[in-house]
């Protein structure tokens, strides 16, 4: 049987949760935006004359979204993790840690 180990967490590092945030909201962000492109396309196409001059400016629209948005979501979710991480530094220090329990295999 093995034996059992119980660790106290009584601090976080807010930067390891900011990043962890961060790239979590970034791949949502890239989702987000490969919609975005595929809409953007259709409604580009589907109002002009040219179906080409239509997807290419849709496409132009689209691509830039899918560089540009999952940049912004992964500085958003960075901010939004490093505050996070502090009111989770805060909480810890009032309450005196989390206990965890720690098997080895």
């Amino acid at each position: 049987m093995a034996k059992s180990n119980n660790k106290r967490v009584v601090e976080l590092k807010p930067s390891t949760l900011a990043s962890f945030e961060g790239t979590f909201a970034a791949i949502l962000g890239l989702g987000v935006a490969i919609l975005h492109s595929l809409n953007a396309t259709i409604n580009m196409a589907s109002s002009t004359d040219s179906v080409l001059t239509g997807m290419a400016f849709g496409l132009a629209t689209g691509i830039v979204s899918i560089l540009v948005l999952p940049f912004i979501y992964f500085a958003i979710g960075w901010i939004f993790g490093y505050l996070h991480g502090w009111v989770f530094n805060v909480v810890l220090g009032a309450s005196g840690g989390l206990v965890f329990s720690l098997e080895d295999e």
